[in-house]
């Protein structure tokens, strides 16, 4: 069994200060000292009940990611003893994923010895659950007593779920607000301003002045109309699962190419499996692509989107491309439209990627994980 690494440091002993309180208290040398000796051992007894009773995950790697020191309750959350883990790469836990993220951190562990980097990743246990952990990571390279790599997480997968769950329904919430408004607007304000231009009809006047604000104030008014139209339309329409995806993007595509005629939109659907996918999923989808779509035309000045979803091997890819004016993403912008879409996409694990430079577009690409039936399976099969 390779030995801990965990080492407590030795305490110098002062023997002026142990002779001058055994003068002071007259009690014999070797009684003080025993009583050193004791509180020394009480000290390690408690440390190492913190270590290896606690429910914290403590590991230690060397430079290079290999386990050398896990503590006992890494068997508890991954099926795997202290002993197993021994000269193991720690990342071989790590979410796929997770891991380009992660290995950046990584190298800034490296570089920044002795400050705690926090850290968020996803684990895989050895019976296939994905656990969430939370912790910091700690550079403790040529420390004596620790010389490696300080890894002390705790697993807030309950937590993470919950603030999922959290999330989808204040989502749900919106969705519903959203559709109520759009309602209100398309019956109500729409009809009081349709009423308000048929009293201005029924003015007549011979002063051209007063014709030319009453004819212009109707027009102001019939303008209002048709956009309120256009937005209660945007905030009602929505994936129906009556229909599917396909066939409720292809009805979006085609009401903004008759709003954006110079601009051309085009849809590539490749989802052969789609009725196996939640269709609390497929509102997201269909709410990035509304998202996005609305900034491009807002914010791009583009005249082409290309809009792709398509199944790969275990994953559904979105993909908008647009061939506007582009940004820098690492400037902080104003709005909410990629928080809006960020947020959505975490609630399915869904990881979002932004490729853009000012003056050469933007492609936006969203990766979800799907277990999709295997080909030549028919779906529940």
């Amino acid at each position: 069994m390779p030995p801990s690494p965990i080492e407590m440091p030795v305490v110098p002993v002062n023997t002026r200060e142990i002779a001058a309180a055994g003068r002071e208290t007259d009690a014999p040398l070797q009684a003080i000292i025993d009583r050193l000796e004791q509180k020394l051992k009480t000290s390690e007894a408690r440390l190492y009940a913190l270590i290896e009773k606690g429910t914290d995950i403590i590991v230690i790697a060397n430079g290079e990611g290999k386990i050398t020191y896990s503590s006992p309750s890494i068997e508890h959350y991954f099926g795997v003893g202290s002993e197993e883990n021994f000269g193991k790469n720690a990342f071989e836990y790590i979410h796929p994923e997770d891991m380009p993220l992660l290995a950046e951190q990584f190298l800034e562990v490296l570089t920044s010895p002795g400050r705690p980097i926090a850290v968020q990743t996803r684990a895989r246990t050895t019976d296939g659950r994905l656990v969430w952990l939370e912790g910091t990571v700690t550079n403790w390279l040529g420390t004596e007593g620790i010389d490696g790599i300080v890894c002390n997480f705790r697993d807030v997968t309950q937590r993470v779920n919950m603030e999922k769950q959290i999330l989808q329904a204040s989502i749900d919430a919106q969705e519903k607000e959203r559709e109520e408004i759009g309602r209100e607007l398309h019956d109500n304000v729409n009809r009081i301003l349709t009423t308000a231009r048929l009293y201005l009809g029924c003015i007549h006047s011979e002063t051209p002045g007063q014709r030319h604000i009453i004819d212009r104030s109707s027009e102001i008014i019939t303008s209002a109309i048709e956009e309120i139209r256009k937005l209660s339309k945007t905030m009602t329409q929505s994936f129906h699962k009556e229909v599917g995806l396909m066939l409720s993007l292809e009805d979006l595509v085609e009401n903004i190419r008759r709003l954006a005629d110079n601009t051309t939109i085009t849809l590539d659907f490749s989802l052969p499996v789609e009725q196996i996918l939640d269709d609390k999923l497929k509102m997201t989808i269909f709410r990035i692509v509304q998202e996005q779509l609305n900034n491009v035309l807002k914010h791009a000045g583009a005249s082409r989107i290309d809009l792709s979803i398509r199944q790969e091997e275990d994953s559904l890819q979105l993909v908008i491309a647009d061939d506007g004016k582009g940004f820098d993403p690492r400037e902080k912008r104003k709005g909410i439209g990629l928080s809006n879409i960020i947020t959505r996409a975490e609630v399915f694990n869904g990881q979002v990627s932004i490729d853009s430079s000012p003056g050469k577009g933007c492609r936006m690409t969203v990766k979800f994980v799907v277990a999709f039936p295997e080909k030549g399976r028919q779906p529940g099969r």
